[in-house]
């Protein structure tokens, strides 16, 4: 079922439309330069927030051993806040584009001030809720009772920072589809200066150990809610009012769906992570769960949060014109983001895996055996994500209609028929190397339904550019 606001626009709704978007450049602009503008501006966003892990990762693999698996408990409520982040974020960007982009501009108003507010709300009850359960959920996070202390005292403040961290991916997302893309870029490079210095002065000067990963992590997540003052008192269209307060369900009901297929991706990798380390710990053990630690946590995590980004930067232009009735604009975005992505990933994994034996050397503290189990996992792991950035991209450009259904059957699918399956499989065949080969084989089926989907997509508009 697709939500009811998601019909084509009517000749009257386009006639209106027209004239609101002689004000925007998303419907007047060149699409390869908005894009480039979009999408690097995306693309740095995110990376820089795989860099601030990086750095992190680098302080942090001087701990103590419980003090690190503590860190690695605790930070599950880091993707906690992304995955309602994009939730909330991608949901009410999508929606309030489709609107602006049909000139219904005091109705995307009201959308994103809504929003903002059930975010609020929904996030500080779910705050609480983590302060007062915080032992039991990072038990059920997988603390042992020796790491569980260390787990607890890490947690507190980022459940205490959660209803800004969570403001603060909303906010930028929302300042892309006010067309203000590098001021949410700036936004987060000034996290990542922030976060550096203060974990390099906490750590490093005052020895305060995994506090001053904590205290860095929290203060850099919220940074980009400043974002508010430039929507409360900036030059926009979208400014938030106290009456949104009185949020309508169906309106937030309409947000979380359209944004759930981003949020279920983030959902199943999660599940994703927790299989992956239980299948490493009991064919391979620790050298190997070590191993995807570095995977995970920083090497395909930049490589992900930078084919998240592009898939953000595409969002606004398919939205706003889809919502218009420029469909030909529409297919020439998505023709310019699927050439533009498959480019920048096959150059960068290609770098990647050249590299891999300096890059690897930054995370695996003069281990050999470590070293070289982490060379060879970034090239398998890694090989074809390429694939995975662009299905990324064409479920995004779904969502970016409502079309969430297909958007979610894209992400969904390929963990739930092929990734989770070939987790269980391969390593009877292969051991511990096919719980390794099972990432990068279901890649390939994934890729092919989301091609499946687009080509589709692109007959459609098709026909009704000649209807």
């Amino acid at each position: 079922m697709e939500i009811a606001n998601n019909h084509p626009p009517s000749r009257t709704e386009q006639a209106e439309a027209k004239k609101q978007a002689n004000d925007s450049e998303l419907g007047t602009k060149s699409i390869p330069l908005l894009y480039l503008r979009f999408a690097l501006a995306g693309i740095m966003a995110n990376a820089i927030l795989g860099v601030v892990a990086v750095v992190d990762g680098y302080f942090v693999s001087g701990f103590q051993e419980l003090e690190v698996e503590g860190i690695g408990i605790g930070f599950t409520i880091m993707v906690i806040t992304r995955m309602l982040g994009v939730l909330f974020g991608v949901g009410a960007g999508a929606v309030t584009s489709l609107r602006l982009g049909k000139g219904k501009m005091e109705e995307a108003r009201s959308i994103m001030g809504q929003t903002l507010w059930f975010t609020l709300i929904f996030s500080v009850l779910l705050a609480v809720l983590g302060l007062l359960y915080e032992k039991e959920l990072m038990i059920l996070f997988g603390a042992s009772e020796e790491s569980l202390p260390y787990a607890v005292e890490y947690s507190r403040l980022l459940w205490i920072s959660l209803p800004i961290t969570i403001l603060a991916v909303v906010l930028s997302i929302l300042a892309n589809i006010d067309e203000k893309p590098v001021l949410s870029m700036n936004s987060w490079l000034v996290a990542a200066a922030v976060a550096g210095v203060i974990e390099w002065i906490m750590v490093t000067k005052y020895d305060m150990g995994m506090m001053g990963s904590s205290w860095a992590n929290t203060i850099s997540q919220s940074i980009p809610a400043l974002l508010i003052f430039y929507f409360w008192f900036g030059k926009t269209r979208l400014k938030p009012k106290m009456k949104d307060i009185k949020f309508r369900m169906k309106t937030i009901g309409e947000v979380a769906w359209t944004g759930f297929a981003s949020f279920s991706s983030q959902f199943m990798m999660f599940f994703a992570i927790i299989f992956f380390n239980n299948l490493l710990q009991s064919y391979g053990g620790g050298l190997h769960v070590a191993a995807f630690t570095i995977q995970n946590g920083y090497i395909t995590n930049l490589l992900a949060l930078t084919a998240l980004g592009g898939m953000t930067g595409l969002q606004p232009i398919i939205s706003y014109n889809y919502g218009a009735g420029n469909y030909d604009r529409v297919k020439q975005a998505i023709k310019m983001g699927l050439i533009f992505t498959i480019s920048f990933f096959v150059i960068a994994t290609a770098i990647l895996i050249i590299c891999a034996d300096p890059i690897v050397s930054f995370f695996s503290s003069g281990n050999p055996e470590l070293q070289q189990l982490g060379v060879w996992t970034t090239v398998v792991f890694n090989c074809l994500f390429t694939l995975n950035a662009v299905s990324l991209l064409i479920s995004g450009y779904f969502e970016s209609q409502e079309k969430n259904w297909t958007a979610t059957f894209i992400n969904v699918s390929k963990m739930v028929l092929f990734t989770f399956p070939f987790m269980f499989i391969f390593p009877q065949i292969w051991g511990v190397d096919g719980i390794w080969y099972s990432a990068p084989a279901s890649e390939v089926p994934g890729v092919l339904i989301a091609i499946y989907f687009i080509r589709k997509e692109f007959k459609r508009l098709r026909e009704r550019k000649f209807a």
